[in-house]
């Protein structure tokens, strides 16, 4: 207890310079906002700062605000769906069947798009979706379909796009579960009889639960709010919620911009409680 207390202060001294720039870079802007949807613009967009709930209002009477929300909810849950789906096995097969020194150089292979900017690598897209786009070709030529597909500029684009962005997001924490697994509780499992598909099912599946929950989690949230993706994608068919707040903001319209963004920010972390209201149910069923 002595210890601890003697190193307090040098721990202050360490911790005051990232939390100084915690609040500079993001509790400050997020109060700012905050206080901006309560503000309004007159016929000059010219900001009136009297305290008011006529954005929320406004987002309220107009049923565009609300429908979009729930189907950018939508293309994320699908998203996240796609992405747990094929996160899974190749997570899975990395893990188990790929030896030590090529699993390293294979997770930089699927983080190394990361790197690029995501502008670039949705442009990428359109060379692969678009009517003379590389997936079209390959159809065509296999004699799969017979006249070019009508991908680009739809919903289905825009999931594609968005499972393009997000599939290694996914797939780090799912893979970081599996090599984490203690492989002696498949071994003890299979010598009481278990089949493959059980050992997986009944072992394997809760045991790496917290990394997909971890993965499903970082997918999400950033595609609920995805705004570059659906708006060179998808068109006026796949417009979401992010495509409304920047609208908003590029209108000058920097209070009801604010209020969608703080409409959204409540969604997400309506949607974190219910994930973790969900993990404690379950953590006290087990325990009974």
């Amino acid at each position: 207890m002595d210890r601890a207390r003697t190193l307090t202060p040098g721990l202050a001294v360490f911790l005051l310079p990232p939390l100084v720039a915690l609040i500079a870079l993001f509790v400050a802007p997020l109060v700012l906002m905050f206080v901006y949807s309560f503000w309004s613009v007159d016929n000059d967009y010219q900001l009136v700062r009297t305290l008011g709930l006529g954005q929320y209002r406004k987002i309220i009477a107009e049923p565009l605000y609300l429908t979009t929300l729930l189907g950018s909810a939508w293309f994320a849950l699908l998203t996240t769906l796609v992405c747990l789906i094929l996160a899974l096995p190749l997570g899975y097969f990395i893990a188990r069947f790929v030896p030590p020194k090529w699993r390293v150089l294979l997770i930089v292979a699927l983080i190394i798009p990361g790197w690029i900017s995501i502008l670039i690598r949705t442009y990428s897209m359109n060379l692969v979706l678009g009517e003379s786009g590389i997936l079209n070709w390959f159809l065509l030529t296999t004699g799969v379909v017979s006249q070019p597909l009508n991908i680009l500029f739809t919903k289905t684009a825009v999931v594609l796009g968005l499972v393009y962005i997000y599939l290694p997001y996914t797939m780090v924490p799912i893979y970081a579960a599996l090599e984490r697994l203690d492989h002696a509780l498949l071994e003890a499992a299979e010598n009481l009889g278990a089949d493959p598909a059980r050992r997986f099912l009944r072992v394997t599946l809760p045991l790496i639960m917290p990394g997909m929950v971890a993965g499903a989690v970082i997918t999400f949230i950033p595609a609920l709010g995805e705004y570059l993706v659906p708006n060179l994608l998808g068109g006026l068919q796949g417009t979401m919620y992010g495509n409304l707040i920047a609208t908003a903001f590029l209108s000058f319209d920097w209070p009801l911009g604010a209020a969608l963004s703080v409409v959204l920010m409540a969604a997400v972390l309506a949607c974190l409680w219910a994930l973790s209201r969900l993990a404690y149910a379950r953590q006290v069923l087990r325990v009974e």
